[in-house]
């Protein structure tokens, strides 16, 4: 994704893969794990750089810095936009 985020975003992104395939002299992920969350704040420095409240089993409320730029981030259901 490449700074498109806003604030109240659904967003998944790639935390592991639970099969891998073999390919050559390599593995390749070929099922994606994922981990759920929502968009607290997007950096007016760096559009790619924002703060998620995870949804993850293991911690029932963490906040993530993720970077755009990096991570495989999905947007699953936009925020609502203020100026509606």
């Amino acid at each position: 994704m490449d700074g498109k985020f806003t604030k109240g975003d659904l967003v998944r992104w790639v935390t592991g893969h639970s099969v891998y395939e073999a390919h050559d002299t390599r593995l390749v992920g070929a099922v994606p794990l994922y981990a759920y969350g929502i968009i607290m704040e997007v950096s007016d420095k760096d559009p790619n750089a924002i703060i998620v409240n995870s949804c993850i089993k293991s911690y029932p409320v963490r906040l993530i810095i993720l970077d755009g730029k990096e991570e495989d981030i999905e947007i699953l259901s936009p925020g609502v936009s203020k100026n509606v």
